[in-house]
């Protein structure tokens, strides 16, 4: 039988992804375990495996499409299946002298029945590839259309026992305004699904929006997994009065009209893949911090001299060392004395997190645009170890192959602008962390010294961009001179005696 391959919960809050790449073509056998596509997400770039082996009938999403975690990107006849129909086609050719034409996918096509859901309600953890558990590949997720979405031929995946489905406007036109109106009232008595701690449970991005919109996450009724709420059913739940204000203040998006007679001089491609990714987390710093900056400078002379002997004892060792590892212990340092750019705040709650783990992420341009990998417990290493990770993360970062957990985790991140060029730079939050800190390029400039004299020193920029919510001016002027501090004395950093 053909079964469904649905797009599984890749990490932690992740509600979409985009179709990449399909490794595996139509009508081609895929083995149990073999990635048959890659998928984009906010996260990183993973390959997709198959939970069956068999054959793969049909593609149900395109490359370049954006598919919702549950949606079902592609149909695969299992190994028995295919042995079945070859072997029933072969006898009863044998029986009645000529082959018997196979049945197509659509008509083979069956659903599995929907896996229960456990006594909280929810097991979304069935759905991720990061939490494998015995026979969850073999159970498909009950799945409810929205309103207004297009009936497919294939046949709709059942519902679970007790569940009440949501009516849809093709049911009501259906039935009739009588019936349309039980349903309704039906739906109106049904509760929003929830956790074990009587959490509804929803996505991340559906209770930020709900925020923004003013509605109460508990009155929202979920179409998602198990009754998740997602972002749609908050959109639904708010309009049209709602949605259409949100609408409004958000204003429509912004047409790019061609010159007149350049038109044949420019090219337009999709806005697809990491670019669109860097794009939506570039607009959730801007929508949801108070960004601040401040500037400030360090003589790194010492610094400069230090690495310069350290180098080729490194290299021995197969380690690059450039500045970028003293930075980020001296970061690590300063965020312990200045636990406010180690915070993040949750909204939904009201509440100011402060970690007390320093994960610093840094920055990396690449070709396909930039990635913030993540150096875990910098406090505990040594700046030989932090180069050493600096150095596997940015090639790892350069080859398309982070691990989705060397992406997140991070509580401050460090961009690197100085091989680039430039004096200084406002640097954009990685939310939902509380500050970034840019490097820039280190000059010899002249500087006037303790006494008088003016003498050529090597100085170096720093910009520190925080969230003014949590962190106040006068944080952020500190943390700063402690870090420049730690910069400008290099041999306590490396020896580890800045405490």
């Amino acid at each position: 039988m053909a079964r469904e391959l649905r797009l599984p919960e890749l990490a932690e809050s992740v509600v979409e992804g985009e179709i990449i790449r399909w490794l595996v073509a139509e009508g081609d056998s895929v083995a149990l375990d073999q990635p048959v596509a890659e998928v984009l997400t906010d996260k990183a770039t993973v390959e997709l495996p198959s939970p069956f082996a068999g054959r793969l009938v049909k593609h149900l999403a395109a490359e370049g499409d954006i598919v919702q975690v549950n949606a079902v990107i592609a149909l695969i006849e299992e190994a028995a299946a295919v042995a079945g129909t070859a072997a029933g086609a072969a006898a009863a050719g044998s029986v009645a002298g000529g082959p018997t034409p196979a049945a197509s996918p659509a008509e083979q096509t069956t659903v599995a029945p929907p896996a229960p859901a456990g006594e909280n309600g929810d097991d979304g953890d069935k759905l991720s590839l990061f939490k494998p558990s015995a026979g969850a590949e073999a159970e498909a997720l009950p799945q409810v259309r929205r309103p207004g979405e297009r009936s497919s031929a294939r046949p709709a995946p059942a519902q679970p026992a007790g569940a009440q489905p949501r009516a849809t406007a093709t049911d009501s036109a259906a039935t009739g305004p009588a019936a349309a109106a039980s349903a309704a009232v039906a739906q109106a008595h049904r509760e929003p699904a929830r956790g074990a701690f009587g959490r509804v449970l929803a996505v991340p991005a559906a209770r930020r929006l709900a925020r923004e919109l003013g509605v109460s996450i508990e009155q929202v009724l979920g179409s998602g997994p198990h009754g998740r709420v997602r972002v749609d059913d908050v959109r639904e739940h708010a309009a049209p009065a709602t949605g259409q204000a949100h609408q409004a203040s958000q204003g429509s998006p912004l047409a790019y009209k061609s010159p007149a007679g350049y038109e044949g001089r420019e090219e337009r491609a999709p806005m697809r893949g990491l670019r669109r990714l860097i794009a939506n987390q570039m607009v959730t710093s801007h929508l949801h911090t108070v960004r601040a900056l401040h500037v400030d400078e360090a003589d790194v002379t010492d610094l400069v001299a230090l690495r310069e002997k350290l180098k080729p004892g490194f290299a021995a060792k197969g380690v690059r060392l450039s500045y970028l590892p003293f930075v980020i212990k001296a970061v690590a340092v300063a965020l312990a004395e200045f636990p406010a750019l180690n915070s993040s705040l949750d909204e939904a709650k009201g509440e100011i997190v402060t970690k007390r783990y320093y994960n610093i992420g840094m920055a990396t341009a690449t070709d396909a645009g930039l990635v913030v990998p993540v150096i875990r417990d910098v406090d505990t290493r040594s700046v030989m170890e932090i180069a050493a990770e600096v150095g596997r993360l940015a090639e790892l970062a350069r080859s398309g192959k982070l691990a989705p957990d060397e992406l997140k985790g991070g509580t401050f991140s460090v961009t690197n602008i100085g091989s680039l060029g430039g004096l200084f730079s406002f640097p954009i939050i990685n939310t939902p962390e509380a500050a970034i800190l840019g490097v820039h390029s280190i000059k010899k400039r002249p500087v006037v010294l303790a006494d008088d004299s003016i003498r050529a020193r090597q100085m170096l920029y720093l910009s520190l961009s925080f969230d003014h919510r949590l962190v106040d001016g006068a944080e952020g002027a500190l943390f700063t001179s402690r870090v420049i501090g730690l910069l400008e004395n290099p041999v306590a950093l490396l020896l580890d005696l800045q405490r």
